[in-house]
């Protein structure tokens, strides 16, 4: 699979006749990426540069749906009115959009450094990115810092980032494993180096437990050794989900995925309940053993407040594209980045009800680990790109 953090694990495909596909100015040739540069009107040169990574899905970075998700995955042309504005855009993809946050860091290290090295100004960059592209370029600039590393950051930004991790049902992580002899690219995308780093919970085969991979426990130690976060930047963040604490409608308990036709026949993921045991899963085949699988006590994490994916949509197009199988998703959409992670809003757990329920927008600031924040005002798809959220963004930037 391939695909954007504009469009998480690839499902999204340009479509031409909405916005003409602009060919970049530049193209920068990084270490394990690129640095696609569009300058700004009448600019020739970097001027006022800012950096926007992409996030996480298997393979690398695709610059034409990349730009077509910026302009028009949603209602507002984000290079578009960068641009305007006098910034000169360059957006920041990789060779693997699964590799470690840490490994990818460096290549958005050489990214702040070579704008460093071609702007014709000292006005201080902008750096930020959708998804875990937050992530890499937080690391990155809290790195740089530690090693006393004159980044000329001025202001970060993260847009649905997984500041305190992200949530794949463990349903459709027991299909992934479930399904791996005939179709390997959801296990794949699952126990990528950045998923392991990311993920709440995770699944490494299909008896697994569900547990907190040792990755992600190395990077959230790794982090906090460079002290958590860059300093110097104002921080900024915004989260796809909705901050009163009102979740997005799915009901637990009830089939959010089904196999009607196929190998696979008879199989069923269900939206995650609370309470101990709960069944989220019931996997089937011909021919294979069945296997039921049982969550220990999670809140309702397909439900709550939150960016969400059409993770079970995903599931079923997954289970279609082989002939004579066929999957349909009553319930497509499920939540991916609770509110609380996206804010990085202090002392929560999103293994935690109360906390997944919060009103965050009542929230003192002290609550938060970012400067600046904002939510929406419903839970919409993670990173889509909506006014109310770029012009937060736009509106705490500097101004020339």
């Amino acid at each position: 699979m391939t695909g954007s953090a504009v469009y998480p694990f690839g499902q999204a495909q340009p479509d031409q006749s909405v916005r003409r596909i602009r060919v970049p100015d530049r193209t920068w040739t990084l270490d394990g990426g690129w640095g696609w540069v569009y300058y700004a009107p009448g600019h020739d040169q970097l001027q006022q540069p800012i950096i926007m990574s992409d996030g996480f899905h298997l393979g690398e970075s695709d610059r034409t749906a990349l730009y077509w998700g910026f302009e028009n995955n949603g209602e507002f042309a984000l290079i578009t009115e960068l641009n305007q504005r006098g910034y000169d855009v360059i957006v920041l993809g990789y060779r693997d959009c699964s590799r470690s946050v840490l490994a990818n860091a460096e290549t958005a290290t050489q990214c702040i450094w070579q704008a460093i090295a071609e702007s014709v100004t000292d006005t201080p960059l902008v750096v930020g990115g959708f998804s875990m592209g937050g992530l890499v370029t937080r690391y990155a600039l809290a790195r740089m810092e530690l090693l006393r590393m004159d980044h000329r950051v001025s202001h970060y930004f993260s847009y649905d980032t997984p500041h305190l991790g992200a949530w794949v049902p463990i349903s459709l992580q027991s299909l992934a494993w479930y399904i791996k002899p005939t179709n390997s690219a959801l296990a794949d995308l699952i126990d990528s180096d950045a998923a392991r780093q990311m993920l709440w919970k995770q699944k490494t085969s299909l008896a697994a437990d569900p547990e907190e991979h040792e990755e992600r426990r190395k990077f959230r130690a790794e982090l906090a050794r460079l002290g958590d976060w860059p300093v110097r930047p104002v921080k900024i963040g915004v989260a796809n989900g909705r901050g009163d604490g009102q979740g997005n409608g799915n009901p637990p308990g009830e089939i959010g995925f089904a196999v009607t036709q196929g190998l696979y026949y008879g199989t069923e993921l269900y939206i995650q309940g609370s309470g101990d045991p709960q069944q989220v899963a019931k996997l089937r085949t011909i021919g294979l053993f069945p296997a039921d699988k049982y969550t220990p006590g999670y809140p309702e994490l397909d439900s709550v407040a939150g960016g969400t994916l059409d993770s079970f949509a995903i599931a079923a197009a997954t289970i279609s594209a082989v002939a004579g199988q066929q999957a349909v998703a009553p319930y497509p959409d499920v939540n991916f980045i609770p509110t609380i992670s996206a804010l990085a809003v202090t002392g929560t757990d999103i293994g935690d009800p109360a906390d997944l329920a919060l009103n965050v927008d009542e929230l003192g600031d002290d609550r938060f680990e970012l400067d600046l924040h904002r939510t929406s005002s419903a839970n919409t798809g993670h990173t889509a790109i909506t006014r109310e959220l770029c012009e937060f963004i736009l509106e705490q930037l500097p101004k020339r």
